[in-house]
């Protein structure tokens, strides 16, 4: 296949997916060490965003909408917190607005995963996704966090805002799903649906994505 018709393959399948238009996508960090979240634009407060994440890296947070309220503009934002596609609702004067110029496009079908930059695909990888008692949660999510390990998971861990629908926790966590490494005992042929939620992806794939997507960028799995 062409170069011309991957591109137009892949522009189709984002859009399929419901994937945010190219340079229309927004994260937000919050001004303050802890801001206060509403179930509506100036509603009841439901839970509060921190500038830092766990392992100490600046904070993101998707932009899925924005509206004019009496109490000025407010913005709806993803979370990490469960169910999957969880939302909440925070003061735009509270927060601080950059472009995600980068996205991760994940088809479970294809067992692939793109790096999108500026719209136009940077790279494509082979992957692990979940067996079928474990399924990769499908829809909008966003990078969450970043660990660097040593483990078999090695290079790195990228949490994202995704949960598994199939588990309510995985060695003593929320089971939150992740994209990291594939070693040892981990180590099955790309193109495999073998993992319990994570996608296991080559380490050359995970320092990219470290390097280039912030926290709080967008990934889209279908």
């Amino acid at each position: 296949m062409s170069g011309l018709l991957v591109s137009l393959a892949l522009a189709l399948f984002c859009l399929s997916a419901g994937a945010l238009p190219a340079g229309a996508a927004k994260i937000v960090r919050p001004l303050l060490w802890k801001t206060t979240t509403h179930t509506s634009p100036a509603g009841p407060a439901n839970g509060k965003i921190t500038a830092l994440t766990r392992s100490g890296m600046t904070s993101g947070f998707m932009v899925l909408q924005r509206t004019e309220a009496e109490a000025g503009q407010w913005l709806l934002i993803r979370i990490g917190e469960r169910p999957n596609h969880r939302s909440a609702w925070v003061p735009a004067d509270k927060v601080r607005s950059i472009r995600a110029k980068t996205r991760i496009v994940i088809s479970i079908a294809n067992r692939k995963m793109f790096l999108i930059i500026g719209g136009k695909k940077a790279w494509a990888a082979p992957v692990v996704v979940g067996k079928a008692s474990t399924p990769t949660p499908r829809g909008l999510f966003a990078v969450h966090d970043f660990y660097r390990v040593k483990d078999e998971m090695r290079p790195w861990i990228i949490e994202t805002t995704a949960h598994s629908e199939a588990l309510r926790t995985f060695l003593g966590g929320p089971a939150r799903v992740a994209i990291h490494g594939r070693r040892g005992q981990l180590r099955v042929p790309w193109g495999s649906a073998a993992s319990n939620g994570c996608i296991r992806a080559p380490g050359w794939a995970l320092h990219s994505i470290k390097k280039r997507a912030p926290v709080g960028t967008p990934i889209q799995v279908r």
